[in-house]
Formats: structure tokens, sequence, C-alpha cells
């Protein structure tokens, strides 16, 4: 489910590396507006690989390990073998690891995002607009200060930390010693990347930006760029398939975008409700929808979609109240919905199979989700807690 975002240091573990750059001070040259010569594809149809099956009663039982954070947890993340994770609020972050809490008696100045590479190995936090990588262990790899608002972060296994937003350069990646591998920069110098999201090995990114494009990039080509698109809306949030060949885009006039990796548009679906996230299986089988009540009228309607690859309509819940959190499995057994204080699991066929009611001294709903791949262990933020289930 995640990808889940990079620093470190050259010359000592703990030194900080500074970067900062205004926006407004450089020129940039638009990028060319050709795109490859499209190639007719044909999108596969794709199945599931058989997992052992879960027992979604006993997991949603109640939560196995739970930290009270006295105040709302922004971001959760977690390894794949659900060894490691954690969660951030303004001030704390925590991090559970097999051996013991991590960084308890760091102060952070106003923590916004964490990320936990999917083996665990590493754990990136974005502070104000400071970046910091530590190990598994809690010792500080390197932090450096990117100049501007961060809007997004994600950590790959190699250590390399990606992170995106406002100030140039736009996006970049930074190793384990605190060395640039890479950087990019949207041809429009007012533009500011929104969301990004990258295939398992980093190589192939699609980035969403201010300017109602997104773009897809390859970490290993001349320049980075291999082709954008003008989308209907500014960009809310993209995903792309663990492979990088099946993409997504979803925009704030309730649009879902697919594309291929060739620049190809497979199709286009408009929702009938407000829309603000989407989640996908790690093949790009499926897309789960998240809408929001955006003006707090008693008359919106609560709707998530689950779609296939090819934009058709798989079910609807249509929920009694506000949705706090929304993801889907890996092997898309799964579907996890959250409805007020309560928290769902689905099969793929929309029936429920399990529901925890969120309990008073837990906050008063769910804030973030993140889970394994098989979705055998949960991590949650609600409102005043880190909560661990499974």
């Amino acid at each position: 489910m995640k990808k889940p975002v990079i620093l470190i240091c050259v010359l000592l573990v703990s030194a900080v590396i500074i970067f900062s750059g205004c926006v407004s001070e450089y020129e940039v040259i638009e990028p060319p507006k050709a795109t490859p010569t499209p190639q007719e594809t044909i999108t596969p149809t794709i199945t599931p690989t058989p997992t052992q099956t879960l027992d979604t009663i006993q997991l949603l039982r109640g939560p196995t390990w739970t930290k009270n954070s006295r105040v709302r947890i922004k971001e959760v993340s977690i390894s794949d073998d659900g060894n490691y994770m954690g969660g951030v609020s303004t001030r704390k972050a925590i991090i559970k690891t097999p051996t013991g809490d991590l960084l308890t008696d760091i102060t952070w100045s106003r923590a916004q995002f964490i990320s936990v590479s999917s083996s665990g190995e590493y754990i990136g936090i974005a502070d104000d607009d400071f970046v910091t990588l530590y190990d598994n262990t809690g010792g500080k790899l390197y932090s450096y200060n990117t100049g501007g608002t961060i809007n997004q972060i994600g950590v790959l296994d190699n250590g390399n930390l990606i992170q995106g937003g406002k100030k140039s350069p736009q996006l970049s990646a930074v190793g384990i010693k605190g060395n640039e591998i890479w950087n990019w920069e949207p041809g429009i110098s007012t533009a500011k990347v929104l969301a990004f999201d990258y295939s398992t090995s980093g190589q192939n990114l699609l980035v969403g930006t201010q300017d109602d494009r997104v773009y897809y990039l390859d970490s290993e080509a001349k320049n980075m760029y291999i082709w954008f698109k003008e989308v209907s809306g500014e960009v809310e949030d993209v995903k792309i398939s663990d492979d990088g060949e099946i993409l997504y885009v979803l925009t704030d006039d309730n649009k879902i975008h697919s594309f291929d990796k060739y620049a190809n548009k497979n199709w286009e679906k408009e929702i009938d409700v407000n829309t603000v996230e989407i989640e996908i299986s790690s093949n790009g089988s499926y897309i789960l929808t998240k809408p929001y009540n955006a003006d707090d009228t008693f008359s919106f309607k609560n709707k998530v979609y689950l779609f296939d690859q090819n934009g058709n309509v798989e079910w609807m819940k249509q929920m009694g109240s506000d949705v706090g959190v929304i993801g889907i499995s890996d092997d898309s057994k799964y579907v996890v919905i959250s409805e007020d204080r309560d928290l769902r699991m689905y099969n793929l066929n929309g029936d429920n199979k399990a529901t925890y009611h969120l309990e008073d001294q837990y906050g008063m709903f769910f804030v973030c989700l993140d889970m394994t791949p098989d979705a055998s262990k949960m991590v949650l933020g609600t409102t005043n807690s880190l909560l661990v289930f499974g």
C-alpha cells in the first residue's frame, strides 16, 4: 500500500545539509510538448495472487498495541513485514520496532510526514522545511533544509529519500550519505509538486503539479523527463502500479484519469461526489475512492467507489457519515474503510467481514492508515492515538 520519500550526510553521519532555492529567481525551459509515439496497448486482465485467508474478525477484535499522543496523528507508515511502524503528530514522532520505541526524546517544530521503507531499514520524517533520515535503530543519518514547504516524502529500500514540494528543486532524491542522487523541476517556474508516487524500484515516478499537469519520469533517463499530460483540473492525488505500467490521476473536478506508461489515455471517469483521495492495489487492477464533505452539508452523499482497471464500477457503498480512511491490500483481497468511529474490512465483493468500533479513550475518529501488503497488520492514527492491529 505504501511506497511508500530521502536524505543523508556526506562527511559525518550527523551532519546537516542545507538545500534551498527560490522558485521565482531561476529560468526554466518549457519541456517539449511532443509525447512519445503512442504504442497500441491492451490493458491486461490481472488475476490477484492467491494468499492465505486472513481472520478478519480476530484482526479487528481490538488493537494489539496503543500509544496515546494527546493530539491528532497526521500520518502513519509501516514496513512490509509489519515489524517497523510509526506515526507523527505536530510535536512528536512515535516509532515502534521489535526492540522498543525510537525518537521518543525529540520534540519537533512542525512534523508533517513519515515514511518507513518497505524493508523497515530506514525512516524518514519531514519537520517544517527539514527532512531527516534515520536507520531502524534510531541513528540519525542526515538532515537538510529544503528551503520551502514540503508536500510529500517517501523512502526507498536502498535508503534514497524522495521529497516533493514548493521550492527548487521541486522534486529530488537524496542518498543515505546525504548526497543528491537526482533532482527534477517542472518546466514552469511557478509550478510546485502537489503529489507523487513511484514504482517499487523508484525508477519510474508519476508527478502531479500545480499547473494542472501530470508528468511521467524515469530517474535513469536523460533529464528524467519522459512525457507530460494536461488534465482537467488541479491534481488531488496520483498513483502508479508497482511495475510502473499503470497510472491514475485524480483531479479536483472529481475525475479519475487512467494512462499507460506510453502516454496513452485509457479512460476518464467522473465521480458524482466530491472525491479527494484514491488508493490502488499494487498491480493497479483496482481503484478505491474517498469522498469528502468539504462544505459539511447534511445532504452530502458519502459514496465510496471501487473501480476495476478499465474504469468499471465493481461496487459503490454509501456511508451514513464521514469517511476517515481507505485502503486496499496489495493482493486485492481486502478493502478497509472507516466511517466515523467504525473501521470495517470488506472482501473484494464488498461483503463486510469485520468491524471495530473506536473506543472513546482512543480518539473521536480515524485520520490515517497504512498496512502490510496482505493486510495482516495495520497501523492507524486517530485524533489522539496511534493504534496497531495484528
